[in-house]
C-alpha cells in the first residue's frame, strides 16, 4: 500500500514569532501525528512560512523543521513563500513581498533547490507539484503541460491555490485564486480537465478542509492550515484500483475564519470535512 499525507499552510515562523505567536509550538505538537500516520510521502501545498518571500531565513527554518519530521516530503510554495503578483506584494510588503527575479533566484527555489514543477513517482501514482505565480514567469505551466501529455498512469496534481470556490457561502465563496493567479487559473484548470489520468487536485490556501468537484469526476481536496487552523489534512491510501481518503486532524485550532465571515453556519462544519469516510476515488479514468 502507498500512503500520501497531505497538509498545508504551516505558517512557520522563527523566534521571535512576529505574526503568529505560538505557531512553532502548535506545529511541533503535530509532528508525532504526522509520524504516526507513517506516510510514504508527506506533501505540503504551500504557505510553509508567514513571510519567507521577504526573509529567506524563514524558509531555511521551515526546511529544517520538515527535515526533523523524519519522513520523505514534497513541498511547494504558497503566496507567503513566493508572492503571487506585484499587487499583492505592494499591499503586503513583508508577508507577500514580490520577487521580480528569475525562479532560481527566488528565496524558495534557492532554499529548496527544486524546479517550478516537481514530479515524483510514488507507487502507482505520479505526483506533479507546481509552483505558480501570476503570468507564470517561471514556466511551470508549460512544464506541466508536457508532463501531463507523457502520463501513462494515474496522477495527482498539487498546487497552492484552489481552482474553484471551496464553499458557496461565506468568505470562501470568493476567497481562493482570485486576486492571486486570475490570469493563469483557467489554463491550469483546463490542463487538468483535459487529462483524465489526473484523479485529484490537492491544494491549500483557504484554511479549510474541503472537497469540491472541478468537473466530471475530478476532485479538488483542500487541506486546512496545520498551524493556524483549521488544523486538518488528508490521509490518502492507494488500495487496489482506488484511492481511500480519510481526514487527518492536527494539534492547531479547528477553525480559522471568524464567525462573522462565515454566514449563518456552524464554524466546525464550515472548516472541517464532515462527509462519509473513507472517500473513494477511482484510479481509473472515466469511460467516455
Amino acid at each position: 500500500m502507498t500512503r500520501i499525507v497531505h497538509v498545508s499552510d504551516l505558517h512557520f515562523e522563527l523566534a521571535p514569532e512576529r505574526f503568529k505567536p505560538g505557531i512553532r509550538q502548535i506545529l511541533d505538537r503535530s509532528i508525532p501525528l504526522l509520524q504516526a500516520a507513517d506516510p510514504d510521502l508527506l506533501v505540503v501545498t504551500g504557505d510553509l512560512t508567514s513571510y519567507g518571500c521577504f526573509d529567506r531565513s524563514q524558509l531555511m527554518g521551515v526546511r529544517r523543521w520538515l527535515d526533523g519530521i523524519g519522513r520523505r516530503y514534497l513541498a511547494i510554495p504558497g503566496n507567503h513563500d513566493l508572492s503571487a503578483n506585484t499587487v499583492r506584494g505592494s499591499a503586503y510588503p513583508i508577508m507577500e513581498t514580490y520577487e521580480a527575479v528569475s525562479w532560481k533566484r527566488t528565496n524558495f527555489a534557492s532554499t529548496f533547490d527544486q524546479e517550478p514543477l516537481v514530479i515524483v513517482q510514488e507507487g502507482p501514482l505520479t505526483l506533479l507539484a507546481i509552483a505558480l505565480r501570476e503570468g507564470d514567469p517561471d514556466g511551470g505551466l508549460e512544464q506541466l503541460s508536457m508532463a501531463l501529455e507523457d502520463l501513462d498512469g494515474p496522477a495527482l496534481v498539487l498546487g497552492h491555490y484552489p481552482l474553484v470556490a471551496t464553499k458557496d457561502h461565506g468568505v470562501l465563496a470568493t476567497f481562493g485564486y482570485e486576486g492571486y493567479i486570475d490570469g493563469v487559473r483557467d489554463r491550469l484548470l483546463n490542463l487538468l480537465l483535459a487529462q483524465p489520468l489526473v484523479r485529484a487536485y490537492l491544494c491549500g490556501h483557504v484554511h479549510a478542509q474541503t472537497v469540491t468537484t472541478l468537473g466530471g469526476e475530478l476532485v479538488q481536496l483542500s487541506a486546512g492550515g496545520l498551524g493556524p487552523g483549521a488544523s486538518a489534512g488528508w490521509i490518502i491510501d492507494v488500495k487496489g484500483p482506488n484511492l481511500e481518503v480519510r481526514s487527518l486532524r492536527g494539534e492547531g485550532p479547528q477553525v480559522f475564519w471568524p464567525q462573522e465571515m462565515l454566514g449563518d453556519c456552524d464554524p466546525l462544519d464550515y472548516h472541517l470535512w464532515c462527509g462519509n469516510e473513507p472517500m473513494i476515488i477511482s484510479l481509473s479514468p472515466p469511460v467516455s
